[in-house]
């Protein structure tokens, strides 16, 4: 756009330009130009009515002959803005001095030759956007898709041309929320590929803006999904019987954390132990951490209760294991409080902030076990509400991940005492668990829970558990083979003892290969599994060695 001499812009009238060039040519007569364009961050400042633009806003002025040096003058908000002593030629480019705060609005008085403009603007930020990545739908025979959220600053003028600034590798499908908010589904990688998202500037924003600068983000495909590779943790849970110390001797280098069932906390603070040296001592010498359970003593909402309500039986509580972690060589301790009631979520909540307190400057980990839960498990009835109000509905997830350095997800036992027969860890449970429960924590401070022991049904509330060896037994005994169900990912048969029917559902090597892409698809820290001795030797096929 050419704009004559005597035509003004902004608030100056045309007369007041016609005298002051009247006048100018009498006495110092000034060159006659043209202004072919004059811009604040690529937006006419003669055309948009207010012109938003970036805190460090450049402008930008094109005239239709070149000027001296001393032609150019600018004023912004009644204060001369400095020029380069080079300041010639037929273009004039400034970076106005800031930053400007934002929403603020200043106006500009640009005297080119004989040719004087003023102008307002508007500081906003430049438009942008903030793009997340995780691995989709993982499973484990299957090729690898990669999720994208795009959220931009501000709403966008056209969601097509946003779209066609936005690059994905793969194959990708483009969902729009709103005008804000894309998600993009990608398909078709492999593992060890690489999934980028690159966002070009020139993003048209609602507002009249633009994006101004290149965008990218990134994923790595892990180079597998069925096997706990070195960098993502093994914690590994231990009681003391001779299955257990046989399996914890014979893998003790595929272990980073053992976690030993061995403490309990007493309803004066007090704590009572069953640790075992020769176990302590192996551990060490293989360079194990060793991190116990502390357990409410006999899982009594009683006894969590009493420490939980008094400050003082809090503080010594935590005093009590700094001192036993500090006796025994541990790296800290996982506490394990269980059936406590809802109403205390917030008090269990205050023990793990007072023990992080005594812990973390003596230089020892906390963590704690927590229950996931499902959507509605609040609202639910009959026993689910039940098990939310005596069980999963003590544990403030995002507020415990704020003061322990990892949650242990016990996602396991979706079918249990008070449910029907079913999948003890079914990966659709697993992968909604996890979805709800971890809101607001972050993945790095999470663990994948896994079970390696059956569950045995005669009815509801009838229930034992063992091992995935003593299931291979009962189904030899009884002449049954074990079905794999494809939705649950979990084997499972019945069969008749005695005039009573069975119904077991187990985990196998095979089926807990299949749930280990979970803890890549959400960025775990690793795996956390119930428990040393139950599990088919077969299954260290999935644990590389750590050291």
């Amino acid at each position: 756009m050419r704009l004559p001499v005597f035509v003004g812009a902004g608030a100056m009238t045309t007369g007041i330009l016609l005298l002051g060039g009247l006048l100018a040519t009498e006495l110092n007569p000034m060159p006659v130009v043209n202004v072919d364009a004059m811009e604040l961050d690529g937006t006419s400042v003669l055309s948009a009515p207010l012109p938003q633009v970036s805190p460090h806003p450049k402008l930008v002025v094109r005239v239709s002959r070149p000027l001296k040096p001393g032609d150019w003058h600018l004023v912004m908000d009644g204060r001369p803005v400095a020029l380069s002593a080079t300041a010639g030629g037929a273009v004039l480019r400034v970076a106005i001095p800031g930053p400007l705060a934002l929403g603020s609005r200043h106006t500009m008085q640009l005297a080119a030759g004989a040719m004087q403009i003023r102008a307002a603007f508007q500081v906003v930020p430049p438009l942008s956007a903030a793009v997340s990545m995780h691995l989709f739908h993982l499973q484990a025979d299957s090729q690898v898709s990669v999720a994208a959220t795009i959220r931009f600053s501000r709403a966008v003028a056209d969601q097509a041309q946003a779209q066609a600034h936005v690059t994905v590798t793969g194959n990708p499908t483009f969902t729009w929320r709103d005008a804000q908010t894309v998600d993009v589904v990608s398909t078709g990688f492999g593992l060890n590929d690489h999934a980028v998202v690159m966002i070009d500037p020139g993003i048209n924003a609602a507002d009249g803006t633009r994006s101004r600068k290149f965008q990218s983000a990134g994923l790595s495909i892990p180079s597998t999904l069925t096997q706990v590779v070195p960098g993502h943790m093994v914690q590994m849970y231990y009681v003391n019987t001779d299955d257990g110390r046989a399996s914890l001797m014979a893998h003790l280098g595929q272990i980073d954390v053992l976690s030993p069932a061995w403490y309990d906390a007493n309803a004066d603070g007090s704590i009572t132990g069953y640790a075992r040296r020769d176990v302590i001592d192996a551990a060490h010498a293989s360079r194990v951490a060793i991190i116990p359970l502390i357990v409410n003593k006999d899982v009594d909402p009683g006894v969590g209760h009493a420490i939980l309500a008094d400050p003082n039986l809090r503080t010594a509580l935590c005093g009590n294991l700094v001192k036993e972690a500090k006796a025994f060589g541990y790296a800290g301790f996982q506490l394990d409080f269980e059936q406590i009631p809802w109403t205390d979520r917030d008090l269990l909540t205050g023990l793990v902030k007072d023990c992080a307190s005594a812990f973390h400057p003596a230089g020892l980990n906390l963590s704690i076990a927590v229950i996931p839960r499902m959507p509605g498990d609040d609202s639910a009835t009959g026993s689910l509400l039940n098990y939310f109000r005596q069980w999963s509905g003590a544990y403030d997830f995002a507020a415990l991940a704020k003061a322990a350095d990892f949650l242990s997800f016990m996602t396991y036992d979706e079918h249990n005492g008070v449910t029907p027969p079913g999948a003890v860890s079914g990966t659709p449970w697993m992968r909604q668990a996890l979805e709800f429960s971890m809101q607001g924590v972050p993945p790095e401070k999470a663990t994948l829970g896994l079970p390696t022991y059956y569950h045995d049904w005669t009815g509801i509330g009838y229930l034992t558990s063992s091992s995935y060896a003593d299931a291979m037994i009962l189904a030899q005994q009884h002449g049954v083979t074990a079905a794999f169900d494809p939705t649950q990912e979990e084997m499972h048969f019945g069969y008749d003892a005695y005039g009573v029917h069975h119904e077991l559902w187990i985990q196998s090597p095979d089926t807990l290969r299949r749930k280990l892409p979970l803890m890549y698809e959400y960025g775990l820290k690793g795996i956390s599994v119930w428990r040393l001795g139950f599990e088919d030797p077969s299954f260290w096929s999935l644990i590389p060695p750590r050291r």
